[in-house]
């Protein structure tokens, strides 16, 4: 599964986002995450002079999330952690960044540091003894998963 599809799954796939009626009449609409921020399509947080009243369809949405994970994944890049470019904690990184933003992320110091000192065993220790592991310990388990089993 690729970057676009695994957010797609963490931040509630179509079906999923029509269960709970943020998908209906063929458009994604705003709901408030967990946080109360305003959010729409596959995790994107509406930022202040967006407007997305009348919705947003299927195409819209995957563009908005290709955006969004280009953002990403530019933030990451300033993490300077020098990854194997094959590395599939590249993809960790950005998911990261994608749920807890830039800020959120550099908050992470010894789980930096280990990933770019290559001590993967210690970087996955200190990303799960964090509260965005105890908040999200399914994603975040996913995410090591993929990072580790492929």
């Amino acid at each position: 599964m690729d970057l676009k599809e695994q957010l797609k799954e963490y931040e509630g796939t179509k079906q999923y986002q029509a269960k709970l009626g943020y998908f209906r009449n063929g458009k994604f609409w705003t709901y408030k995450d967990s946080l109360g921020y305003s959010t729409i399509g596959y995790g994107h947080l509406v930022l202040h002079g967006e407007d997305f009243s009348n919705g947003l369809t299927e195409e819209e949405a995957d563009k908005l999330l290709e955006i969004d994970i280009h953002k990403a994944q530019t933030q990451a890049a300033t993490l300077e952690l020098n990854l194997p470019k094959d590395s599939r904690w590249n993809d960790f990184i950005v998911m990261m960044v994608f749920q807890l933003g830039i800020g959120g992320t550099r908050k992470f110091k010894k789980f930096l540091a280990a990933l770019k000192a290559g001590n993967y065993a210690t970087a996955i220790i200190e990303v799960k003894d964090s509260n965005w592991y105890r908040q999200t310990p399914k994603r975040v388990d996913s995410m090591i998963a993929y990072v580790v089993r492929g």
